[in-house]
């Protein structure tokens, strides 16, 4: 009797392991740690490899990343070549059959029905930091963040079909909040529909789209190729012939080059994070400090 007992308390004791188990998802950007947190809930534990200050183009493949990656049950990437310089070496390195390319484990975000910009942007990357596949800073709008998080929804209720119906509520949660966001976003950043911005990589162009401003120009000649006196002689004229009225920079990229424009050229220069690790508190800060701006 005490051994049957023992068995049922073990079996009883897995079964409820089992139901607290979580899904253990790994993202290369914040943005995406954001939004599956938003859709998981407390069924997922999420880790992001890439902060805001980092560069996502070119991160150190640590050895602790693969070491992650070695226990992650789903891998969440931007994919469009955004991750092509240190994401498959990592992914070798992890030894990891679930999260490989193709595999129920592995989510690449940009297929889940973005309108990608840009495609055929560039012949190739020997042109420097192009994607011919399209731009892949695509994260930022309502529409894609949306589109990201019922990918992820899908994806979460493949691996963990039992808590499929957890995971489609927290994503209905998530549609009606972005929703009401999205009406108090826009109706903010009217100050900033028509306003012309330079930015200093082509990572914003999905953003200002969105919100109704116009990129004249970027302080790198093209992306990741740094910027020569006569290119920055150049944007410098077009953006005062155009009025524009500010600079958008990353923290990563160098600050005095875009100091030097932003002065030359009579703008304001904004630093700003191009990725954060909650989706709502990152617009609702971009769209403030955008609008503070040009008042």
């Amino acid at each position: 009797m005490r051994r049957v007992l023992v068995i049922v308390a073990a079996f009883l004791g897995a079964l409820a392991a089992r139901a607290e188990a979580k899904v253990h998802v790994v993202t290369t950007v914040e943005t995406f740690k954001s939004l599956a947190e938003e859709v998981g809930g407390e069924k997922v534990e999420v880790t992001a490899m890439v902060g805001d200050a980092v560069d996502p183009h070119f991160v150190d493949p640590r050895p602790s990343y693969a070491i992650l990656l070695n226990k992650a049950d789903m891998l969440e990437h931007v994919g469009l070549q955004l991750e092509v310089g240190w994401m498959p070496p990592l992914l070798a390195q992890s030894r990891n059959p679930a999260i490989q390319t193709g595999q129920p484990g592995n989510l690449d975000a940009s297929t889940a029905g973005l309108t990608i910009k840009d495609i055929g942007a560039g012949l190739s990357r020997t042109q420097g930091d192009i994607h011919p596949l399209g731009n892949p800073h695509y994260w930022l709008p309502p529409d894609n963040a949306l589109a990201v998080a019922r990918a992820i929804s899908q994806r979460l209720a493949r691996l963990d079909p039992g808590d499929a119906a957890y995971f489609a509520d927290r994503l209905a949660q998530f549609e009606k909040k972005l929703a009401s966001k999205r009406a108090e976003w826009e109706a903010a950043a009217k100050a900033v529909s028509g306003v012309k911005v330079v930015t200093y990589h082509k990572s914003w162009g999905y953003f200002t789209t969105w919100l109704g401003m116009l990129e004249i120009g970027y302080v790198e000649p093209k992306p990741g190729i740094p910027p020569d006196p006569a290119h920055l002689a150049e944007l410098v004229r077009d953006a005062k012939a155009q009025g524009a009225k500010v600079v958008i920079v990353e923290s990563f990229y160098p600050r005095n080059t875009a100091e030097r424009v932003a002065a030359l050229g009579g703008m304001k220069l904004l630093v700003l994070p191009s990725d954060g690790d909650h989706y709502f508190a990152l617009i609702d800060s971009l769209i403030q400090k955008l609008t503070d701006a040009v008042k």
